[in-house]
């Protein structure tokens, strides 16, 4: 009897202790009371109201079992049964609601068809991770005895970062604001926001799925650009492959052609001037070799992509293969070896034509200089660039080259060096020329006719080829131009293009602008015929002789 009376008491205690907490999670203060309330803050007292706005209350309601210092918040509302369970895909812990959240709602039916055309941020990975409990927090809000529990103001802004694309042509919806703490308190604990969704976004063609943020296409987190270059259709790229192949190995075999040229016959080819067209032609076989690397098994997306499929920017990067900084080191910085040892070519061509007679003697005093700037100066240049961090891949081309992303840095690294290579060269070409000429005037009637003949012979190449050198480089500054001018118009019609893919803006989608195909032929074009010219000093007779020499010799 005394163990029973006792249980009765411990019943009664507890009871009561239940009844008091359970008073304090539902009572609300008087706004009067705020700032006793402010003073109770850091003492272990709950705070139970924030405040009243815009003729509109909520109160915050305590629950001592949160462990995690956050309060419901509540408002007065109409709570009506639930006639969908679920929420994206989702099934909620609660059987009321109610309309009262969102302006100008005024049925279920009208909430879910609203959230299904929200549904269309599902391609934006990070955005629709945030928005799918803000949404069923906003449109199918838990209601219990005439009080919603609200959305708390981390939950909306939350969402304002990830989901920053929409507001491209439109700004949010009134009741999207998040400063109206009416709608939106702070510090509040919700539900909906713990609910585990099982729909997790997925990327749009052209972009693709990603986790590292330095990868992602401006306004749509979780997402980058494909390694195929979505500015030309898949025929397109295929046109360029193929071409690319064709031009790349008829050059390099015209260069190797010219290198074992000097080899067969190398004692009486290692004199200078000559000698510079066989480093020129070593340069540009190593950089046509660069350019083929593509057609390896696999090697075009092992070069340009990504593991995760994005396109390579920003290289060397962690956690990548070193074949994107290999080719790229392959092509430019024997391309810039090349056009060093091009400026060294008219240089001694001018010093030849001025030391008639002693050019050997002066050029061997002059060679370890000139190896010296060939190779270092490129040297420095690719090493600044890697260090910067500015190698980009580019799948239409397959290489991996500087400044497709930044264009500041192609024309620092590529179009400044070329530029002055140019000019360089245009200068001694001319004075070369020049020197040619006199020497053919001045001395027509003392030379024989075969001599003059000569003479006119080197004249009409050298013309030749000074022409044709600066077409090719002057068409290159057209390229590179025309894709300065212009690449801010094909960013924004991207753009255009995938917003109105994700449902923002046209209903049809297609791109108004994109890249010129003929231009793109024109420049690679431009480039090989550069490197095929270097070949065609070994078109000479002496060429044929040697040839001739070395198979009789050997074979």
């Amino acid at each position: 009897m005394i163990f029973k009376n006792d249980f009765s008491l411990l019943l009664f205690s507890f009871f009561t202790e239940l009844s008091v907490l359970t008073s304090a999670r539902t009572t609300v203060l008087n706004p009067d009371n705020l700032n006793a309330l402010d003073s109770n803050r850091g003492t272990g007292e709950p705070e139970r109201i924030l405040k009243h706005g815009n003729g509109l209350s909520w109160h915050r309601v305590f629950s001592s079992s949160l462990g995690d210092g956050l309060d419901y918040c509540s408002t007065s509302a109409k709570c009506i049964p639930l006639n969908y369970t679920t929420c994206m895909g989702t099934k909620l812990p609660y059987s009321h609601t109610t309309l009262d959240l969102v302006d100008g709602l005024s049925s279920q039916e009208q909430a879910q068809e609203i959230l299904r055309d929200w549904r269309r941020l599902i391609h934006i990975p990070r955005c629709w991770a945030v928005i799918q409990p803000f949404l069923c927090a906003l449109y199918m809000p838990r209601c219990e005895d005439d009080k919603v529990y609200l959305p708390s103001q981390e939950m909306c802004r939350i969402v304002m970062g990830p989901c920053r694309i929409l507001t491209t042509y439109e700004p949010w919806p009134p009741w999207f604001q998040c400063d109206n703490t009416t709608r939106f308190p702070p510090r509040c604990k919700n539900d909906v926001r713990e609910l585990k969704f099982n729909t997790t976004g997925r990327c749009l063609e052209p972009l693709v799925q990603t986790d590292v943020s330095s990868y992602y296409y401006p306004g749509i987190d979780g997402c980058g650009i494909q390694c195929d270059n979505p500015m030309f259709p898949p025929t397109q790229r295929d046109q360029i492959h193929k071409m690319v192949g064709w031009v790349a190995s008829i050059c390099s075999l015209l260069n190797i052609f010219a290198v074992f040229t000097f080899i067969i016959d190398w004692r009486h080819s290692n004199k200078y001037p000559a000698l510079v067209i066989f480093y020129i032609n070593l340069c540009f076989f190593v950089v046509c070799m660069g350019w083929l690397v593509q057609f390896l098994p696999g090697g075009r997306e092992d070069v340009v992509c990504r593991k995760d499929g994005t396109l390579r920017t920003g290289e060397p990067s962690a956690g990548e293969n070193l074949s994107c900084v290999v080719v790229f080191v392959m092509v430019y910085y024997f391309l810039m070896a090349a056009t060093a040892w091009f400026v060294i070519l008219t240089y001694a061509w001018h010093i030849s034509l001025q030391a008639l007679g002693k050019i050997q003697e002066c050029m061997e005093k002059k060679g370890a200089y000139f190896h010296l700037i060939a190779w270092s100066a490129p040297l420095v240049l690719t090493i600044t660039t890697m260090a910067l961090g500015e190698i980009d891949g580019d799948s239409i081309t397959g290489i991996c080259f500087v400044g497709y992303t930044n264009r500041f840095y192609r024309v620092v690294f590529l179009l400044g060096p070329v530029f002055t290579a140019l000019l360089i060269g245009a200068y001694f070409m001319s004075k070369g020329l020049m020197t040619l000429i006199r020497l053919k005037v001045d001395s027509e009637e003392i030379i024989s006719e075969r001599a003059s003949a000569k003479i006119r012979e080197t004249i009409l190449r050298m013309g030749i080829f000074s022409g044709l050198l600066l077409t090719f480089g002057f068409i290159t500054f057209i390229c590179h131009y025309y894709e300065g001018r212009n690449s801010d118009l094909w960013d924004q019609s991207f753009k255009a293009y995938i917003l109105c893919k994700l449902g923002v803006g046209e209903s049809e989608c297609r791109m108004e602008s994109r890249p010129s195909l003929a231009m793109l032929q024109i420049h690679i074009l431009a480039l090989f015929l550069s490197g095929g010219l270097m070949s065609t000093w070994v078109w000479t007779q002496t060429t044929f002789e040697s040839w001739q020499r070395f198979i009789r010799r050997y074979f």
